[in-house]
């Protein structure tokens, strides 16, 4: 029988950085998502701002490629809107994206 230590740590196949228990939903927390909206991006068709809410790394990978191809903040709002995101979500990833 294997014994499963409740304090164990994780790695993200995705980051080198360790991820401990409870890590995930602090990161989620300091973006500002409350569990309502991290259910309704889950439900849009493009699961890309589900993504961008709940996986740091992705949303680093995606504001880095905004910064790179110079694309004003307006219409990566525009396109969120035209993608079903709330308002709320699109302010959310604004401001992250200011500190990022």
């Amino acid at each position: 029988m294997v014994s499963i230590n409740n304090n164990a740590e994780t790695r993200s196949l995705r980051s080198s950085k360790t991820v401990v228990n409870g890590d995930a939903a602090e990161e989620e927390r300091v973006l500002g998502f409350d569990s309502s909206e991290i259910k309704a991006l889950n439900k849009l068709a493009n699961s890309q701002f589900h993504r961008m809410a709940t996986d740091p790394e992705h949303l680093r990978m995606i504001f880095t490629s905004w910064k790179q191809a110079v694309q004003p903040l307006e219409e990566a709002a525009d396109y969120m809107r035209r993608q079903g995101v709330s308002e709320s979500a699109i302010k959310h990833f604004i401001a992250a994206y200011f500190k990022h």
